[in-house]
């Protein structure tokens, strides 16, 4: 196996590897009663300090596509994390999972970027599938738990678009965003968390699995994948984020089992299968140019 074949191979490894920790977000979330801010400004310090360790270094560089990817980085946390709070897991992740849709929208309103008639097709039906969405979450915790879900999936666009910046390093970047969520997150902390035992190790594995580990994964995978290779990856997300779920209620984990609708379901699946199709079909558009 010659150096490229290795190194075509070990980027969606990563990716993969990023995709799996971040499933478990869903989960462990349940399991801390504290408040959103909180649990954003815990999981952003132990995330800081996983890197800190990989890199052995405090370095920041402050250059626009870095502060641009943080900012994008910090919005999309803090945002699936209230998310999560205030509606299902599933409706959470499939929801942020409109990431590449928007894509697609950030280059044709700032980069004057028409889409393909396939990229028209991917976004209708994506859209109906949050129409679905909606239609069984109408009560107001559920409807606003999944705008900020949407946002989440805006701001996670916003991730990939400025990480293909020239001037954007990606471990300076989240080490960044990782910083700014710890300052914005720690004060609520401090006058809400308590001790208690299941929260601290939930919180504990958020920071160092789900955001440390997985954004070093991130880090290493997205400098050998292209963006939407990437985006096809992460698939992996969304199918076990609300798997997890599921398989700890029905473990008794959890006060109670979420079992999406059937509307859901169906809107759910519309969601993944366009994204995942229409990523797809692009890997293999640009394949036989």
């Amino acid at each position: 196996m010659d150096i490229n074949e290795q190194n075509n191979r070990q980027g969606p490894l990563f990716i993969a590897l990023a995709s799996v920790c971040w499933s478990f977000g869903g989960l462990f979330i349940k399991f801390i009663p504290w408040g959103a801010m909180s649990i954003v400004g815990i999981r952003a310090v132990l995330a800081a300090l996983v890197f800190v360790v990989y890199r052995r270094s405090f370095k920041v560089e402050f250059t626009v596509g870095n502060v641009m990817t943080a900012i994008c980085l910090s919005s999309t946390t803090v945002m699936y994390v209230f998310a999560n709070k205030m509606t299902t897991a599933a409706a959470a992740i499939l929801l942020q999972f409109t990431a590449p849709i928007f894509i697609i929208l950030i280059y044709l309103v700032f980069y004057r970027k028409k889409p393909t008639i396939s990229a028209v097709v991917a976004v209708l039906l994506t859209l109906l599938g949050m129409m679905l969405f909606f239609a069984e979450n109408l009560d107001t915790g559920a409807f606003w738990g999944n705008i900020m879900a949407l946002v989440s999936g805006l701001s996670m666009a916003g991730v990939y678009v400025c990480n293909k910046r020239d001037d954007t390093n990606p471990e300076n970047a989240l080490f960044l965003g990782f910083l700014i969520n710890s300052c914005i997150g720690l004060p609520f902390a401090f006058a809400e968390v308590t001790a208690d035992v299941t929260a601290w190790v939930a919180v504990i594995i958020l920071g160092v699995v789900q955001v440390g580990f997985a954004y070093i994964f991130f880090a290493k995978g997205i400098k050998k994948t292209s963006a939407l290779l990437a985006c096809l990856i992460s698939a992996i997300e969304p199918i076990l984020n609300p798997l997890w779920v599921l398989l700890a209620g029905l473990a008794g984990l959890l006060p109670e089992t979420e079992i999406p609708g059937i509307f859901a379901l169906i809107g759910g699946a519309i969601i993944l299968v366009t994204v995942i199709g229409y990523n797809i079909w692009v890997e293999r558009t640009v394949a036989k140019e």
